[in-house]
């Protein structure tokens, strides 16, 4: 008995067990991540432990991308690990952020609307009513409340949330904004922004970016919401064409348009010699080069033009729609993939799916 016993493999420790798990695939983690668990108890404790996860986003850094949402609200899975979402006709979808989708009712124009903020992995559903009391084009955001407090965002399910909301009286030429606690259930007003060139049409459900404690919104101008302060300023786009937002590496904001066809144009916005404020141009990008061949056909008018149509946040990458369809492309390594047949607006869902699962014992915190 003692010598079967001196035949058997020395037993790993936890830290080279976790580092050795830390690379499992990200594209199939829920596959991953059960076969694991079934190894032995002390692997589904590591497994299961909060701590892995959010060393397992750290670690693999950008989430694989599980889909995207049309403006009516419709899902479109790219991979088969999302479950299948309900049908959703009188919703449309304005933002997805750190793992959760804001929805609103598609007749808010015409009453007080509700928005609903939704996390696709779990069908958990949080009911927010209007600040508004009528109807009224306007923006809005959903995002992490703990921004800014440590939290990575790849495994905050269920946590609380804010929703950044503004709207434009264009009568009145005077935009306002709110901000919502799911820990208060309170919406905070912010500071009004009073600008007389607004156009009656340029704030429904204008993108937006997260860049440090900002919010950025994308309609005939830039909105920036500082969520610190509940403030709100305004300044130009660097090109008046149809464009995308983007955060960039270094931690500044960046825009996004298709210039002369077939030129994917970047700016930087960057604070010049005296102080102010600047868009930078810092690169272009020859679509033609990038895209498969027929991608790029010449536009005989206006719906043929190539436009950004989406954006990833936290990631260099970007969606590009053409004449034949919407291409996804990873700015960093140059690689491209077709997502729709459809020329469309991309509201990307990035996640991390990490299976639901209890650790073996509870005797042991990870």
């Amino acid at each position: 008995m003692e010598e079967v016993i001196s035949r058997l493999p020395p037993v790993l420790m936890d830290e080279l067990v976790e580092e050795v798990l830390l690379r499992l695939p990200p594209d199939e983690p829920p596959t991953c991540f059960v076969r694991s668990s079934a190894v032995c108890k002390p692997w589904r404790r590591i497994l299961a432990a909060p701590r892995f996860r959010r060393r397992y986003g750290e670690f693999h850094g950008t989430p694989p991308f599980l889909g995207y949402f049309r403006f009516d609200a419709t899902f479109v899975p790219t991979s088969a690990l999302v479950p299948a979402q309900p049908d959703r006709p009188d919703m449309i979808s304005l933002d997805c952020r750190h793992g959760r989708v804001l929805l609103a009712t598609s007749d808010r124009y015409m009453k007080p609307f509700e928005l609903v903020v939704l996390e696709p992995l779990t069908g958990h559903e949080s009911h927010v009513p209007s600040p508004m009391q009528r109807g009224r084009m306007c923006s809005a955001s959903v995002l992490c409340a703990a921004q800014g407090q440590g939290c990575n965002h790849h495994t905050c399910q269920g946590e609380h949330f804010l929703v950044a909301l503004v709207s434009t009286d264009w009568q009145r030429r005077v935009t306002s904004g709110w901000l919502y606690s799911s820990e208060t259930r309170v919406w905070s007003e912010l500071t009004s922004l009073h600008h007389p060139n607004v156009k009656s049409a340029s704030y429904m459900g204008g993108r937006s970016v997260l860049v440090g404690d900002a919010l950025y919104f994308n309609v005939d101008v830039i909105i920036k919401c500082q969520l610190g302060t509940l403030s709100l300023s305004r300044f130009e786009k660097p090109i008046d064409v149809k464009g995308c937002l983007m955060s960039l590496e270094d931690g500044e904001l960046g825009f996004a348009a298709v210039v002369d066809v077939r030129v994917l144009t970047l700016w930087s916005m960057q604070t010049g010699p005296e102080g102010a404020l600047g868009w930078v141009k810092f690169r272009l990008i020859n679509l033609e080069m990038l895209l498969p061949d027929g991608a790029l056909l010449t536009p005989t008018h206006e719906y043929g033009i190539s436009s950004v149509s989406g954006f990833a946040e936290g990631t260099q990458v970007m969606f590009v729609s053409t004449y034949v369809g919407c291409y996804m492309v990873d700015l960093k390594s140059g690689r491209v993939r077709m997502v729709s047949c459809f020329r469309e607006n991309i509201l990307p869902y990035m996640r991390f799916n990490f299976p639901a699962m209890e650790a073996a014992s509870m005797d042991q915190e990870l």
